[in-house]
């Protein structure tokens, strides 16, 4: 996708002032290192199976909502990605015993997002929209917004795609930063936001009526968010109470349950019982509260001050930790980003440094011999 030079960036190139985004602010604050290469040295690095594809599904649904092309674009686009990191050796990181479950579940849950998408069939909607934010400070963020929804009124709903796994406790304070700093940019360009919201792919928002717990007498309306390979798992207990209520046999209801766990469609199941249920994307707002929107501003400022007040000098910029506290209080190994998502992987000699002294079992130490 390429993006035509903007003439309120061109004007804000002209006067000097440098220009950041939030993801550039998120990677200074996860590796000084990473940053010092990217945006110092101006080495773009390798890509990583995340940001490829995910990229390629953002294209498609812009696209969608441009009208330039439709939801069956989406699955030959992501297959096509998906040959073309094979063919790079650009691959998902393993899973703990060293298997590709972490490939094959991010593929299932894709594809059954890319077969049973329906786009939003509102005319008010905008992809890929320019947005520019000052902080009071003076420091400039520039972006582009996934998807809006421009309501009657004037406001506006906003949305980010999301490719990953849902977001939670600190991880969801820290990625609702990017939300809340679009809804900064649209507010001072005067809009007022109803909402800024992520759309996990991965995921879809089950409803159906039921009850809440064992306990419970009455039923009501039941929402859950599951991950789409999982669909048909975690509903086959409720869907085969729905089928004996219905009347169906011991035989019918093993082969409807069978086939229902397999794909994770509702589709597959009988009519009566498929219209209990209503699937869509997974939608999950974010805070964007006052409170909230001055913790990102003062999380903006903090970021490029700490940046622009460094050097040049390759010591200034140390890499990240690659060990962290567990919840036990015991010092475990952090190098997941490293190793799946850093593009300077590769030439970061930190990490394999680290990575070496991991295998021969300690540390080295002036005082030993060898």
């Amino acid at each position: 996708m390429e993006r035509a030079n903007d003439k309120r960036l061109e004007e804000i190139r002209a006067s000097g002032k440098p220009i950041y985004s939030i993801s550039r602010l998120d990677a200074i604050n996860r590796c000084l290192y990473e940053s010092y290469i990217t945006y110092i040295l101006e080495e773009r690095g390798s890509g990583n199976v995340y940001s490829n594809l995910g990229g390629r599904v953002h294209d498609v649904l812009e696209g969608i909502t441009n009208h330039t092309k439709t939801e069956s674009d989406l699955l030959p686009a992501m297959q096509a990605e998906l040959a073309d990191m094979d063919m790079l050796g650009i691959q998902f990181p393993k899973d703990r015993a060293g298997n590709d479950s972490i490939r094959q579940h991010w593929v299932q849950d894709m594809t059954h997002f890319c077969e049973t998408y329906q786009a939003p069939k509102n005319k008010n909607l905008a992809a890929e929209e320019l947005f520019i934010y000052e902080t009071p400070a003076g420091n400039i963020l520039q972006g582009y917004i996934d998807l809006q929804n421009k309501r009657s009124d004037g406001s506006i709903d906003i949305y980010d795609y999301k490719t990953s796994s849902l977001y939670v406790g600190d991880t969801l304070k820290e990625h609702s930063r990017q939300l809340i700093t679009y809804a900064l940019g649209k507010e001072q360009e005067g809009y007022r936001v109803n909402s800024a919201s992520f759309i996990f792919l991965k995921y879809a928002e089950i409803q159906y009526i039921g009850k809440k717990n064992a306990r419970s007498k009455e039923e009501t309306l039941i929402s859950k968010a599951i991950e789409r390979y999982k669909i048909g798992s975690e509903m086959a207990d409720k869907v085969e109470v729905d089928l004996i209520k219905a009347g169906f046999g011991e035989i019918d209801i093993e082969i409807i349950l069978d086939k229902f766990k397999r794909s994770n469609r509702f589709e597959d199941l009988p009519e009566q019982i498929r219209d209990n249920y209503k699937m869509k994307p997974y939608v999950l707002q974010a805070d964007i509260s006052d409170e909230a929107k001055q913790e990102c501003i003062n999380y903006i400022d903090t970021t490029i001050a700490m940046w622009e007040a460094l050097s040049k000098h390759e010591k200034d910029y140390p890499p990240r930790k690659f060990t962290k506290i567990n919840k036990s209080g015991k010092e475990s190994n952090d190098v997941f980003f490293c190793l799946s998502l850093c593009p300077h992987f590769k030439r970061c000699e930190y990490i394999h440094d680290f990575l070496d002294q991991q295998q021969l079992g300690g540390s080295k130490d002036e005082e030993d011999l060898f």
